[in-house]
């Protein structure tokens, strides 16, 4: 045999070798709540962009802090400071959105406006779901919801941090008895629309009443689930957070998902095992989450940047690696297919539309 049939040979039998599993398929991934540039890194050079690129990210729910001009952080969690005068949540709003899509424009991302598009992200392209962490941008007004669709929002999570005619959230004390008559009409009109609803920080009977509402899958995008749930008493902010193991069941049985935040505590401990840089005890959260639920109603949630200097994630690189941390526990393969993509994209599908 001649030179030139022993290289034809040789590439023959390298294109016919089967490739390592996990270079033979790069699972792609979704976050369904992220603040990557918003808070700890500035926007326009984040390395958000490249990062998603790089590690095959499919689709991030980019939350902008709705109320973020008017909450602090204290030693114990985070609360509010000070009131908005009216029309500055609005106008603050609009502005954290313009810089947003900015962004996305400049890097050639993907806005994911229909559930083509959540079908282009799974087939390669790198997706931005525009999200807003609270919404007082509205000012009392479901009305103004038309506005905010018409600029791209597709996820919309009801409360955070400030008192809010939406209704009650889990760190204070309930002052709505759960879901206000607006914060009803809020998610029919979601519902109407094509926008996600997202219930984290709100309080169990906001929960029960959104699931009475709603007719559409809802998801809890982070946070933790444990016990009977927070109160808004309890010492620290993170035990306030905690979603009750019914209530995700609850999600769950209408079809919906529930995000595990990345929080890493520097002692880990009261029901939290996860500590700083603790990627391989947050993939443990997460399967443990999904014997608790099921395959189909788990999924990354990461709180990039929202969960300040004590991360278990702080860029997709590390989301990347959790994620090998799941396939080394030898969790099946559609299973760690469903958590890492496949349930963020199924809500999303479901909701918005065509």
């Amino acid at each position: 045999m001649n030179r030139r049939r022993l290289l034809q040979a040789a590439i023959a039998l390298l294109a016919s070798a089967p490739l390592a599993p996990r270079a033979q398929q790069r699972i792609p991934i979704a976050d369904m709540h992220s603040h990557y540039g918003m808070i700890t890194r500035h926007i326009a050079d984040s390395g958000l962009a490249e990062d998603m690129r790089s590690q095959r990210v499919a689709l991030v729910a980019w939350k902008l802090v709705a109320d973020g001009r008017w909450i602090r952080v204290t030693k114990t969690g985070i609360e509010q400071r000070g009131e908005p005068a009216p029309g500055e949540l609005s106008a603050y709003f609009d502005s954290k959105l313009d810089a947003m899509k900015a962004y996305i424009a400049a890097q050639k991302l993907r806005t994911v406006l229909t559930a083509a598009d959540v079908e282009a992200c799974l087939a390669g392209d790198s997706g931005i779901v525009l999200a807003s962490e609270g919404a007082d941008f509205l000012e009392g007004r479901v009305e103004n919801l038309e506005a905010a669709y018409a600029k791209g929002l597709r996820h919309l999570q009801l409360v955070h941090y400030i008192h809010t005619p939406v209704g009650d959230f889990q760190t204070v004390a309930p002052v709505h008895n759960g879901l206000s008559a607006m914060g009803r009409e809020l998610v029919e009109a979601c519902n109407a629309k094509g926008i996600l609803v997202d219930l984290s920080h709100s309080t169990l009977p906001s929960v029960d009443q959104a699931l009475d509402i709603a007719k559409a899958p809802l998801i809890w995008s982070h946070g933790w689930v444990e016990g009977d749930g927070g109160s808004w008493q309890d010492a620290y902010g993170f035990l306030k957070r905690r979603l009750s193991l019914a209530h995700a069941k609850k999600i769950a049985a209408r079809g919906g998902v529930i995000g595990l935040w990345a929080l890493g505590l520097s002692r880990p401990g009261l029901g939290w095992s996860v500590g700083r840089r603790g990627m391989p005890a947050y993939a443990q959260e997460i399967a443990g989450l999904v014997d608790k639920l099921g395959a189909d109603h788990v999924a990354f949630g990461t709180d990039i940047e929202g969960v300040g200097p004590n991360w278990a994630v702080n860029s997709y690189g590390d989301l990347r690696t959790v994620l090998e941390h799941l396939q080394d526990m030898k969790l099946p393969s559609s299973v760690v297919e469903r958590v890492a993509y496949g349930n963020y994209a199924r809500v999303l599908k479901a909701v918005l539309k065509a």
